[in-house]
C-alpha cells in the first residue's frame, strides 16, 4: 500500500509555506477507506469540517469539527471524510520538532503520544485569520513564520500546561503496549507493523522474540479473554463476536472453546457474577 508523505503530499494544497514551517487550508472528498501516511514533521490538525479517524502507536482519536490534534513525527494511519456533500476540510500547521522543543524547554517527565483538544475562541481566531493570510497569497518571513507557531502553541500550552510538553518529550512505545491500544481497532497485523515503523516480517519477528509468543496469537488470546470478562458480566456471545472481531458467531463459539474449554454459554453459567 503507498505510503502518503506529509507534508510533501499537502504541496498543491493552499498554503503560506517558510522554510520547513507551513500553514495548508486542507480539503479533500476523502472517504472512508485508511491510509498510511508518514509525518515528516510535528502537525496541528483542526478539523473544520467532516471528521478525521487517526491512529498511532499510542492509541486512535476521532476528530470532529472544532477539535484538534497535535501529531508528532512518525507514522499514522488516517481515515477523512465528510458526512454531508461538502469537502472534508481542515487547517494544518507543520512545524519542525526542534521549534516545539525549544518553546516547551525540558518542564515535564511525562510522555504523551499525541494532544487531542477542543478549540477555543481564541484559536477559531488564529485558524480564521491564517485562513485568510493564504486566501490573500500573503508571504511571511521564516522569523513571522516561528512566531506564527509559537502563537499557537502558546495557546495550546494554556489549554494544557504538562500535556503539550508532554508531547515532545514522547519516547517509542513497547510492541506490546501498542498491540494493547489497538486490540479493538479494525487494523490489519501490517498497519500495526506500520504504526510500529517495521516491516510485517520484522514487527511478527521482534515481537515473537520479545514475549515468546507470535502477535496473531497474543491478540486472539487478549480478545478472548475480554470477552470472557464481558460474558461474566453477563453479556452473551452474540453480543460480543463483532466486537472481538469474528465475521461469524460459530467462528467465536469455537475459538473460545479452544482457549477455554468450554462453550460461551457454559462458561458464563458458571461464571456469572
Amino acid at each position: 500500500m503507498e505510503i502518503v508523505r506529509v507534508p510533501l503530499a499537502t504541496s498543491a494544497q493552499p498554503q503560506i509555506a517558510a522554510g520547513d514551517i507551513a500553514f495548508v487550508n486542507y480539503s479533500d472528498q476523502g472517504g472512508p477507506f485508511r491510509h498510511r501516511v508518514l509525518f515528516e514533521r510535528y502537525a496541528i490538525s483542526l478539523v473544520q469540517q467532516g471528521q478525521k479517524q487517526i491512529y498511532r502507536a499510542g492509541g486512535d482519536t476521532l476528530l470532529r469539527p472544532g477539535q484538534g490534534m497535535l501529531i508528532p513525527e512518525g507514522n499514522a494511519i488516517i481515515a477523512e471524510h465528510s458526512h454531508t456533500t461538502e469537502l472534508y476540510r481542515s487547517f494544518i500547521v507543520f512545524f519542525p520538532k526542534s521549534l516545539g522543543k525549544d518553546f516547551m524547554q525540558p518542564s515535564s517527565k511525562m510522555e504523551a503520544p499525541y494532544l487531542h483538544f477542543q478549540t477555543n475562541a481564541y484559536i477559531r481566531a488564529y485558524v480564521s485569520h491564517m485562513c485568510s493570510l493564504i486566501q490573500k497569497q500573503q508571504v511571511l518571513s521564516a522569523e513571522m513564520a516561528k512566531l506564527k507557531v509559537r502563537e499557537l502553541l502558546t495557546a495550546l500550552n494554556e489549554l494544557s500546561p504538562g500535556l503539550l510538553s508532554s508531547v515532545f518529550n514522547k519516547s517509542q512505545s513497547s510492541l506490546k503496549v501498542l498491540v494493547e491500544q489497538h486490540l479493538l481497532h479494525p487494523l490489519t497485523l501490517d498497519e500495526l507493523a506500520f504504526l510500529a515503523n517495521r516491516s510485517l516480517s520484522s514487527f511478527k519477528r521482534d515481537f515473537e522474540k520479545e514475549y515468546a509468543v507470535s502477535p496473531q496469537r497474543y491478540i486472539r488470546e487478549r480478545r478472548l479473554e475480554m470477552a470472557a470478562s464481558e460474558l461474566a458480566k453477563g453479556k452473551s456471545a452474540t453480543d460480543l463476536y463483532l466486537n472481538y472481531g469474528y465475521g461469524h458467531l460459530s467462528n467465536f463459539n469455537t475459538a473460545f472453546k479452544r482457549q477455554f474449554g468450554a462453550t460461551p454459554a457454559d462458561w458464563a453459567f458458571r461464571n456469572t457474577k
